[in-house]
């Protein structure tokens, strides 16, 4: 991933930028505002409006996902340990820090700050809609944002490693054990279970005619479970 990425610049000192997987996911994301969620909500729209602000929507949710890696990285800066990178990607995004966190406290403030980002995100963007509430654009644009954001704060939560609920059991298992390593075999083999739950209702969802939506919460839980695997075999070598 970070030899394909492209580089937007620095914040913080940390290089930020888009994997190629971005564009596909902006585009589909643009799409799916411009086609159905605008639409659906406010009628007599221009078309050129609804693609306009459907791609506004979008830029501004990867705007959100963007703070959401910051709060991350933030406190991971905040116990001096390196971040080399932030990359937006078809999964939304990724904080790569260069390091394991010096205390079980400081894993938790890490994997914790991401979602506190986007649930204080969520709460401005509710607060800002009834301001708005004669701007139809601009009510429509807080109301989804307020939406995604509280979702993306509640998925992150899904207590299974990577996820930062997943990285907020290991810091409470590692607290409680003082094994930082058993405690990564527990977060990751809970997080391959939800991974694997991920795809079956993603099959489930295929073979009800759900096909879009079913594919995606499959490659979901694909993406996990890798995930989860390569963090279970990285313990494995180093023992």
């Amino acid at each position: 991933m970070a030899r394909q990425r492209i580089p937007l610049g620095r914040i913080l000192g940390i290089p930020v930028g888009l994997d190629p997987s971005w564009f596909l996911i902006f585009a589909l994301l643009t799409w799916m505002l411009a086609r159905s969620y605008y639409p659906d909500e406010f009628q007599n729209w221009s078309a050129a409006l609804y693609w306009f602000m459907g791609a506004l929507t979008a830029l501004l949710f990867f705007a959100s996902v963007l703070l959401h890696e910051l709060g991350h990285s933030v406190m991971a800066l905040y116990y001096h340990i390196r971040v080399r990178s932030i990359t937006l990607h078809i999964f939304g995004g990724i904080a790569e820090i260069g390091g394991e966190s010096p205390s079980a406290m400081a894993e938790f403030l890490i994997a914790i700050a991401g979602p506190l980002v986007s649930f204080a995100l969520a709460v401005i963007f509710y607060v800002l809609q009834p301001v708005f509430f004669t701007v139809q654009p601009l009510f429509g644009l807080f109301k989804y944002l307020a939406y995604i954001n509280l979702t993306l704060a509640l998925f992150n939560l899904v207590p299974g490693y990577p996820l930062d609920g997943g990285r907020v059991l290991r810091a409470v298992v590692w607290a409680v054990s003082g094994d930082m390593k058993r405690a990564t075999i527990i977060a990751a083999n809970i997080g391959r279970g939800f991974a694997f739950l991920f795809i079956s209702i993603g099959v489930w969802q295929i073979l009800s005619g759900n096909l879009g939506g079913g594919l995606w919460i499959a490659f979901i839980g694909w993406f996990l479970d890798n995930a989860a695997k390569a963090q279970l075999q990285h313990i494995a070598m180093e023992r």
